[in-house]
């Protein structure tokens, strides 16, 4: 009998199993965190929670970390945007591949148009303007720069992580991930632009945008090995 027919299929790579199982509990979990918010909001039960960090920020504020928080906050838009591109630029040019740009620029494109749709359905008003650093128009739920930023910065750290061997590497770029949308999100509410339940939804819809493609693209990787082994 030919071995290759006799040869059993090869089980999909353990470690990328491994990754689609943990994309999808992510997935899972901001998607629930993004209800709950909406929930609380729905319920009127938001305010205490928002006014009471609003009135913290506000208060807190100093010259030094007003320009840094403008600064971040500038540089989650076209500076970042930017920058996933270049980076997604490059791997796709390394890996002749095409999904980098589709990764990047899907997660682009969705957390965009989840974030407008939410904020039209919602139409949730500002904080006052009295206690805005800079000037914003438009409703407040969520928060579109805490959206595309993190949709934006996952995507990247999955890039990165991808061609990462070393464990404790990849633990890096996700942290870093998640730390810089964390600093965003921060940013938006120290600015006095949106509440704090803005950006709180903001993260978790961005990190939807960017897992949904994660894990549609690690179960396409693990199908593809799989009917590969099996042939």
């Amino acid at each position: 009998m030919n071995r290759a027919l006799s040869r059993p299929p090869r089980l999909p790579n353990v470690r990328e199993a491994a990754a689609a199982t943990a994309a999808a509990l992510a997935l899972a979990a901001v998607l629930a965190l993004f209800v709950s918010v909406a929930d609380l909001l729905a319920d009127r039960h938001a305010g205490l929670i928002d006014h009471t960090v609003l009135g913290e920020a506000v208060e807190h504020r100093s010259l030094p970390m007003t320009v840094f928080m403008e600064a971040v906050s500038t540089a989650a838009e076209i500076p970042l945007m930017a920058a996933a591109g270049l980076l997604a630029l490059f791997f796709a040019r390394t890996t002749r591949s095409w999904r980098p740009l589709l990764i990047v620029g899907g997660a682009a494109v969705l957390s965009v148009g989840l974030a407008t749709l939410v904020k039209d359905v919602v139409a949730r008003t500002r904080p006052p303007l009295a206690s805005a650093v800079v000037a914003e128009t438009g409703f407040s739920f969520p928060s579109r720069h805490t959206t595309v930023a993190t949709a934006l910065l996952l995507a990247m750290a999955y890039l990165l992580a991808r061609r990462t061997s070393r464990r404790a590497l990849t633990a890096v770029w996700w942290a870093t991930a998640l730390a810089l949308a964390a600093l965003v999100a921060a940013s938006r509410v120290y600015l006095g632009v949106h509440w704090a339940t803005d950006v709180t939804a903001g993260f978790a819809l961005g990190g939807a945008a960017a897992l949904t493609l994660i894990t549609a693209d690690l179960g396409h990787r693990l199908l593809t090995r799989r009917r590969h082994g099996a042939s």
